[in-house]
């Protein structure tokens, strides 16, 4: 049986009447309106929190009573809430009614949602499952393919509209890439594409980033393809750029390191050694060379501009050391160095017969600098010419190119030892 206890509050203030039980009690609250008698009962029912006005405390606690009836028999569920909680709760049930769902159901996810994001609150951790969501949205409507078919597709796209050593330079790269990273390209991170640029021990700062740019020329096509999102940086773009200026210091070799070079390198290769110390041309450009580049009458080297790395055509001067160690070669035709496919071809074949290089016990005579041809070139040159400008001319680089990559500090006597450096000269250094 249901009791009553009228004004339950010592301070007055609070419900007029409380009707309790079962266990159960029902406030009943004084709300007159326009200066007549009214009572309001608030109570929480099927998940919502309920308010009902009767206009008089007789009505209101029969209606008290029959509710609670009504919550023994599993009709309703009632809670005691004050009125600042009452409005709180009809607040809340206002905000989440558009998304039909009980204010029962909001504080259980709450609570679970809590648990597991801990101090985070909630809504910052929705926006970034939002975000989230949407990009891997994105992702998903993009078409799949791995790096090894992508780079079938750009090689093939790029056939006949780019130069011939241009493909065969990006061929070679890139090939090499695929056999790296075999599973999809949208799957690929900037920190994928940095280990495995420095765990290229045979590559110096600048063909590591020769190789980054290949990368980067991939995956641009990659994002024009729909392979990767449009309208974002793709990950190559924020793999790490090797300081190719302060990798080590570039070293050169001496004019008795030269001789020995020239002297005891494989035959074959004497002509890539003499131009490349004797002339300074980059081994690319040896690579594409004729014999009909070479003007023995005129005293000049052509190097067009299909064979410049620069692309553009300049004239080396032959002087009378590189003339004395081409001299044997003057009637030939074709390619300089016929049957190399590229510089990784090159590369593979020239490493294989430095073997020749070796003393009888193994021993190399002279071990082979990175560029080193090139460098001493421009080093040597420098000192006995006294012109930035003429040696950068003649190099295909700029002065400011010349100075940071190349220039070392040599003598002039060291200079002039170098460029007449002739067979028989090699010789004498020798013994």
């Amino acid at each position: 049986m249901a009791s009553i206890t009228l004004n339950p509050t010592e301070s007055g203030r609070g419900p007029a009447a409380i009707v309790e039980g079962k266990g159960i009690k029902i406030p009943i609250y004084s709300s007159p309106r326009r200066n007549e008698e009214s009572y309001l009962l608030a109570y929480y029912a099927e998940g919502q929190r309920k308010r009902e006005r009767v206009g008089n405390l007789d009505d209101a606690q029969r209606r008290a009573k029959q509710l609670i009836a009504e919550l023994a028999e599993g009709k309703a569920h009632v809670a005691t809430f004050t009125l600042k909680q009452t409005a709180a709760i009809m607040d809340a049930v206002e905000i989440i009614r558009p998304f039909d769902i009980s204010i029962t159901e909001v504080a259980r996810q709450f609570a679970a949602a809590r648990k597991i994001l801990g101090e985070t609150p909630l809504l910052q951790a929705a926006e970034f499952f939002a975000k989230h969501r949407a990009e891997e949205a994105r992702r998903g409507a993009l078409q799949p393919i791995t790096l090894p078919e992508l780079v079938a597709k750009y090689l093939l796209s790029i056939e006949g509209k780019k130069s011939k050593r241009y493909v065969q330079d990006l061929q070679a790269k890139l090939n090499r890439a695929a056999k790296a990273f075999t599973g999809q390209v949208r799957e690929i991170r900037a920190d994928d594409i940095d280990r495995w640029l420095n765990g290229m021990e045979d590559a110096g700062e600048r063909t590591k980033n020769n190789y980054r740019m290949a990368l980067l020329t991939l995956f641009s096509y990659a994002r024009d393809k729909n392979h990767l999102p449009r309208g974002e940086k793709t990950e190559a773009e924020f793999a790490t750029r090797h300081d190719d200026k302060k990798g080590g210091a570039i070293e050169i070799y001496t004019p008795e390191q030269f001789a020995t070079f020239l002297r005891y390198v494989d035959e074959r290769f004497v002509p890539f050694v003499a131009l490349g110390g004797l002339a300074g041309l980059r081994s690319i450009e040896i690579l594409r060379l004729e014999w009909s580049d070479v003007w023995f009458a005129k005293g000049f080297i052509e190097v067009g501009r299909s064979k410049s790395k620069t692309a553009t055509r300049r004239l080396v001067p032959i002087c009378p050391a590189l003339h004395a160690w081409l001299r044997p070669f003057a009637k030939k035709s074709g390619a300089i160095l016929p049957g190399i496919r590229n510089e990784v071809h090159f590369t593979r074949l020239f490493h294989a017969a430095k073997a020749v290089l070796n003393d009888e016990n193994g021993k190399p005579r002279v071990n082979l600098l990175h560029n080193g041809l090139r460098h001493s070139y421009c080093s040597y040159r420098l000192a006995v010419t006294k012109s930035a400008a003429q040696v950068a001319l003649e190099a295909g680089n700029s002065p400011k190119m010349l100075f940071e990559h190349y220039r070392e500090l040599v003598t002039e006597t060291e200079g002039k030892e170098w460029f007449e450096m002739t067979p028989e000269a090699a010789g004498r250094a020798l013994g």
